[in-house]
């Protein structure tokens, strides 16, 4: 089989998502860029089919679709951004991180990438710990499970879901780090991995923002508004 053939070089040119297969399996491109497929395979005891599903399964899109997502209840958008978060931190960062980290130039990149991961995570585990679990709490009251009116106005007094969408159309945690790549003009096959690496991270961070932004926050605004109206009434006959 011809892809077999190939050096790792020539097979992450062609496609930038199989470094990311290879290094799923123990092999990292950058390490063996001038080697043949075959002979890393046969050296780690490596089978065609592991490879080639290795492949298969990160070449393909695990994503819904935006039109699908539109159509499914609020609980579903909120565990799939959940997953997405799990994703991105488990995943795609860490790997991104190696492959900066392993680089051999020191560069304004090996400076910035740590910060943005954790000024990012934070803001992750923050979203999840406060507008997530606000809309668990909307959702519950939505299903007749028992809220105290009380105590619910006590807790999320200072929150509102439409300011906090106002403000969260206007972030962009990844300016930095694009206006760094857009920069480069590094060619070899390592940095030319991270360039693309990082672009298709920018990519899926924009589908991610636009999920929020187009179909979470409407869809919990509009939750928002018809619990809090209940939860007004109910303290009213107290």
């Amino acid at each position: 089989m011809r892809v077999f053939d190939l050096t790792i070089r020539s097979l992450v040119d062609e496609n930038y998502i199989y470094a990311r297969a290879l290094s799923y399996l123990g092999v990292e491109f950058y390490l063996h860029p001038d080697r043949r497929l075959k002979e890393i395979c046969a050296e780690r005891g490596l089978t065609k089919s592991q490879v080639l599903n290795a492949f298969y399964l990160f070449d393909r899109s695990h994503r819904f679709s935006f039109q699908e997502l539109k159509k499914y209840p609020l609980e579903i958008v909120v565990e799939y951004l959940k997953h997405t978060h799990h994703t991105f931190i488990k995943h795609r960062l860490p790997y991104i991180a190696r492959l900066v980290n392993q680089y051999p130039d020191q560069d304004d990149l090996k400076l910035i990438f740590p910060e943005f991961i954790e000024e990012f995570i934070n803001h992750i585990y923050e979203e999840e710990d406060t507008i997530f679990s606000y809309i668990g709490t909307l959702l519950d009251f939505q299903k007749g499970k028992y809220v105290n009116p009380q105590f619910f106005q006590l807790q999320y007094a200072d929150l509102c879901l439409k300011s906090i969408h106002k403000e969260h159309k206007e972030e962009d945690e990844l300016a930095g780090i694009r206006a760094l790549v857009e920069e480069s003009q590094a060619t070899d096959l390592h940095r030319q991995v991270i360039a693309k690496e990082i672009k298709a991270f920018d990519r899926e961070m924009w589908y991610h923002a636009e999920i929020e932004n187009k179909i979470l926050f409407p869809k919990a605004v509009a939750l928002e508004a018809v619990v809090k109206e209940k939860i007004n009434n109910l303290s009213k006959l107290n």
